[in-house]
């Protein structure tokens, strides 16, 4: 039972991070920890680990689609990283139940986000503004998003892409690109920095890194062919069902 859990889990984080850039561990760190009781602390870090390889084969499929700006990206990289190690030392001292709380409370907040205010395309060309006040702004927004990946193990992505999107100008497939790529080395440091703490379980973690990279390698592949509105649509629905189901599994 155990491991089907971990390999669905696996799956369908892996195709909402290659469909909308969504953080793979939106769906993994909640399910396990809830579904299974296992640690959130070491579910964060395990989801982390999947995200890695969900969001780097996603990024190499953008890439070849020329979706990805490398040059721009870093400079939010390098805020949102650093952030990222720093939130996931101080989440280590947060009460497991407060933060598996927390956890499946935003995620139901993350699906309705994408049914009120969905990810779309809001520039032609998909490039970056100019301006030192927008190179601040992706510097602090930067601090944020990593401080949310490093907290929660989630949700960097989508915030990520909303700030990608609507502050900085870019296009959808340009956004979701760049997003996933900036996340690749996100999650890489903030497994790393979770799975040193805590330590992690070897098992759940290879079969969800696998399921996870599959699930992402699939649905990159078609994200270019399906309709944003509905994408978005479907996402929502999805994550505010879940979001309710694990906070109801949760307390009864």
């Amino acid at each position: 039972m155990e491991i089907l859990v971990y390999i669905i889990g696996g799956l369908l984080a892996g195709i909402a991070t290659g469909l909308v850039g969504l953080s793979a561990a939106t769906i993994i760190a909640p399910l396990f920890a809830t579904m299974l009781g296992m640690d959130p602390y070491t579910a964060i870090g395990i989801a982390l680990a999947s995200d890695v390889l969900a969001s780097a084969t996603s990024a190499t499929t953008y890439y070849k689609n020329k979706n990805i700006d490398l040059k721009n990206g870093s400079i939010m990289a390098v805020s949102v990283i650093s952030f990222t190690i720093l939130a996931s030392y101080l989440s280590s001292f947060t009460n497991p139940i407060t933060l598996n709380t927390t956890i499946n409370i935003f995620v139901f907040f993350l699906g309705l986000r994408f049914i009120i205010y969905p990810v779309k395309n809001r520039s032609k060309n998909g490039e970056m503004k100019k301006g030192k006040w927008i190179i601040t702004q992706t510097i602090l927004w930067g601090a944020v998003i990593g401080m949310i990946s490093g907290f929660f193990g989630s949700g960097g992505g989508l915030s990520m892409l909303a700030v990608l999107t609507m502050l900085l100008g870019y296009n959808l497939k340009k956004g979701v690109g760049t997003s996933v790529f900036i996340m690749t080395g996100v999650a890489f440091v903030g497994a790393a920095t979770h799975i040193a703490i805590s330590g992690t379980i070897l098992l759940p973690l290879i079969i969800t890194c696998i399921a996870a990279f599959i699930g992402a390698n699939i649905s990159s592949r078609k994200a270019n062919k399906i309709n944003e509105i509905t994408l978005n649509r479907v996402v929502g629905a999805f994550l505010i069902l879940y979001g309710i189901s694990l906070i109801l599994v949760f307390f009864i």
